[in-house]
């Protein structure tokens, strides 16, 4: 398991229309709009899913962006020996004057990964004084699992494996190969936190993140608002094979796909790393006259 980083803290994104995401987030993920950490209006949003006074926040920008894969590390001690570690072995560090403030937290440095995707690493996330109240009624599945995961395509397979797995010591899950090998892992219980995949011709990029509920009737409900609303459906309800969660993919507002799930498999410290030939064992299937590339959205 990890030394350090306990869980997927946060994403930052950016979107052209920040208030299309809003009225998604709200209306049919069930998140909660809340407050800027350090009570500046630059025109983003942040979206609630528990305790802590936001999880995902949607900055102006260009769509599809990211801006920050937030990992939480446990103590202020093992901020440090991180910080360190990864400086001894060459990663860049960066500084940046008042994002700890930005973010809500008590320390924060940022690096990249071999792909470039931007990875804040920090400790002492903000927990809101108001409790979080979804507006569909939803109950998330966070705590020591963390937000839930993300899925990067990546342009520099074993590299940023070695950066998650041999560096900061995740544990590989299982791979799964559809062509090219995707690997699942995490530093927690949860089956995976970060997972990673190499495609000839698609550029390192956000593919998704996952929202965790508590029930299932909360997932069926939620497809029914993506339906009504004319929300892209990207992959159809179905059962993963690895993690056995239960779940559909819609796109957001900004391209970004969004997995909408309940059920995930929870893994022990003495998990043997697996091996798949398929991604569901039903359903996850794209729409009428479109592909799994395209459901996927390396289209």
């Amino acid at each position: 398991m990890s030394l350090e980083v306990t869980s997927l803290g946060y994403l930052v994104i950016t979107a052209e229309d920040v208030a299309a995401w809003r009225t998604f987030a709200e209306s049919v993920l069930g998140m909660q709009v809340g407050q800027s950490p350090d009570g500046s209006d630059d025109g983003s949003l942040y979206l609630r899913v528990d305790e802590r006074s936001w999880r995902v926040a949607v900055q102006p920008g260009a769509d599809g962006g990211l801006t920050a894969i937030g990992l939480e590390v446990s103590s202020r001690e093992a901020f440090e020996n991180l910080r360190k570690r990864l400086s001894n072995s060459g990663i860049e560090i960066e500084d940046e004057p008042r994002l700890a403030e930005r973010r809500g937290v008590l320390d924060v440095f940022r690096t990249h990964d071999p792909s470039g995707h931007p990875v804040e690493f920090y400790y002492g996330g903000k927990s809101d004084r108001e409790p979080f109240v979804s507006p569909r009624g939803a109950r998330f599945v966070t705590g020591p699992q963390g937000l839930g995961h993300a899925v990067l395509f990546v342009d520099e397979y074993e590299r940023v494996r070695d950066f998650y797995v041999g560096t900061l010591g995740f544990q590989v899950r299982d791979v799964l190969v559809m062509g090219e090998p995707c690997s699942f892992t995490s530093p927690n219980p949860r089956h995976h936190t970060v997972a990673f995949v190499s495609i000839p011709g698609v550029p390192p990029m956000l593919q998704h993140f996952m929202l965790e509920v508590d029930d299932l009737d909360t997932v069926g409900r939620a497809l029914d608002r993506v339906q009504d609303n004319d929300v892209p459906l990207s992959l159809s309800l179905g059962r993963h094979t690895n993690d056995r969660m239960l779940s559909f993919y819609c796109e957001s507002p900004s391209g970004v796909k969004v997995e909408y799930g309940w059920g995930g498999r929870l893994v022990g410290g003495d998990h043997n790393t697996g091996y798949y030939d398929a991604a569901s064992v039903w359903g996850h299937r794209p729409p009428p006259g479109t592909s799994m590339m395209d459901g996927l959205g390396t289209d």
